[in-house]
């Protein structure tokens, strides 16, 4: 949730304020100033990507519920994934298309292919559903299927791929063409969301992205800022974010999809501005179908009480399909989000509404944190009322999410920034160091935080020109982001449409 740091915490100045460092240089008084070569960053967005090594096999398994190859049966794509696994299928909480359930009711498979398979590869099946939940061992059956178009018969709930090569797509692609993409997110016009947006687009453009993505910073304000390098959309606001800011979200996705301006690409791919990319989401997008969307787990994800509110209290059709909650990245098909937004908006609405006719139900559903993230469950109740069915991956790392090892941690999409830490070793350090956050001391000493109103203004890049060694990854990372970004697009400059953040109103004041 990119507000919610603003209101979390003590909201401090550095225990020892200091100037910004050399590298940031005043900004500028005349905004003809600032570099020449920005006037031509929009066209240079995609231009130094290159694509992913991508396989294209046009394969995928029929699975039947009866011996034989007869009965109800179900296409499941090569690409398919799950919960738990990649190039998989689970039969838990699935259905046939004449409404039969297919769990402990597949009984028969067959794999088709248009195209060559690899040498080596194979299926291996299991009666349990190991691709949605942890299983110490998947218990495999001892044959594995490795004959094209042979109906092997059998009972079984999972089936996994082997042998297959990385980045595996259909060879058709959505839509016949492959698959393109778009990513957008949503922001207004602030001093907050300015220095965002300048990192938002310096890591999309250095995170090896596709040839020609698409770009898009969804703009609720009343007409275009300054910062007229990003590739944007405006829409004026919906009086109802007076009274709950994240409503602009929705909003705004749904005035662009109206639009002129609604992407033409396959698959729209929903960050936050701070959720900035490390590395490409093309394998992910290859992943997505009309009604099949994928999103990175929320932090009400196995909370009993999404789904009890949702079909307990709000649900009007389509009640038995299951919610998937997830949060940012959201990656759906461009189809599926023109009725996904104006969905998610109503239902979002009608949620804070539910809550507001009696204040007993905040109690009863505090873990979900309802009055602040009503948007999230705008979204993932309006997928499960459109019957779109969300599979759950690991896209991103918080800050404040546990450490990993270095080499899973060099894999992940896109960090969803919000401190910066260094060694405490690192005396240098000390001059930026902030109150706030003790709670997170184990990751060292606290030097920035979106949540403290110097934050675009003060980066703590070191004298020496070096980030210290002993940094975790998502504080090296956030640091070269900022850094990087300032020194390409410099300072955010003085206008109408920000106001200069000497304190936290002017930080979070937003031009209409």
């Amino acid at each position: 949730m990119v507000w919610a740091y603003l209101f979390l915490g003590i909201i401090t100045q550095p225990s020892q304020p200091s100037q910004p460092v050399e590298e940031q240089a005043a900004p500028a008084k005349d905004e003809q100033a600032r570099p020449a070569k920005l006037d031509k960053l929009s066209k240079q967005i995609a231009e130094a990507a290159q694509p992913a090594n991508v396989h294209f096999i046009d394969a995928h398994v029929l699975v039947y519920s009866s011996p034989g190859c007869k009965g109800e049966s179900m296409k499941v794509p090569i690409t398919n994934d799950e919960t738990k696994c990649e190039r998989c299928w689970d039969a838990c909480m699935k259905k046939y298309s004449d409404g039969s359930k297919t769990h402990q009711n597949t009984k028969s498979l067959m794999v088709v292919a248009k195209s060559s398979l690899p040498d080596g590869w194979s299926i291996s099946l299991s009666s349990n559903c190991a691709g949605e939940f942890d299983y110490a061992d998947p218990g495999f059956q001892p044959e594995r299927v490795t004959e094209l178009g042979e109906c092997v018969s059998g009972d079984f709930n999972y089936f996994l791929w082997n042998g297959l090569p990385d980045n595996v797509v259909s060879s058709k692609g959505l839509a016949g063409k492959g698959n393109t993409y778009h990513i957008v997110y949503s922001a207004e016009s602030s001093y907050y969301f300015g220095y965002q947006a300048l990192s938002n687009l310096w890591a999309f453009k250095h995170s090896n992205q596709a040839p020609g993505t698409g770009y898009t910073r969804l703009m609720t304000c009343s007409e275009p800022d300054d910062l007229t390098f990003i590739p944007s959309f405006n829409a004026p606001r919906d009086l109802y974010s007076h009274q709950y800011k994240p409503i602009n979200k929705p909003d705004v996705v749904e005035k662009w999809m109206a639009s002129p301006q609604a992407p033409t690409e396959d698959v729209v791919v929903v960050i936050d501005p701070d959720n900035w990319l490390l590395n490409s989401v093309q394998k992910w997008v290859y992943r997505v179908e009309p009604g099949h969307g994928i999103g990175h787990p929320a932090f009400f994800h196995g909370n009993a009480l999404v789904e009890k509110l949702w079909k307990e209290h709000l649900c009007e059709v389509n009640c038995d399909f299951p919610v998937v909650s997830v949060g940012v990245p959201y990656l759906v098909h461009r189809e599926d989000l023109r009725k996904i937004a104006p969905l998610w908006k109503s239902i979002t609405k009608r949620f804070r509404a539910w809550f507001a006719e009696d204040s007993s139900r905040q109690q009863e559903y505090n873990s979900l944190q309802p009055e602040w993230s009503a948007e999230m469950y705008g979204w993932v109740y309006a997928c499960a009322q459109l019957g779109i069915r969300i599979t759950t991956k690991d896209l991103q790392m918080r800050d404040v999410d546990g450490r990993r090892p270095e080499e899973q941690a060099e894999k992940i999409a896109m960090v969803h920034i919000g401190r910066i830490w260094f060694p405490n070793n690192f005396t240098e350090g000390k001059k930026w160091e902030h109150t706030e956050g003790r709670n997170f001391a184990m990751y060292g000493r606290q030097v920035w935080c979106k949540c403290n109103y110097t934050a675009g203004d003060i980066i703590p890049w070191p004298s020496s020109g070096q980030m210290p060694p002993g940094m975790d990854f998502q504080s090296r990372k956030t640091l070269q982001i900022l850094h990087s970004a300032l020194q390409e697009y410099g300072p955010l400059p003085d206008s109408k449409f920000r106001r200069k953040a000497v304190n936290h109103d002017q930080y979070a004041w937003t031009y209409d």
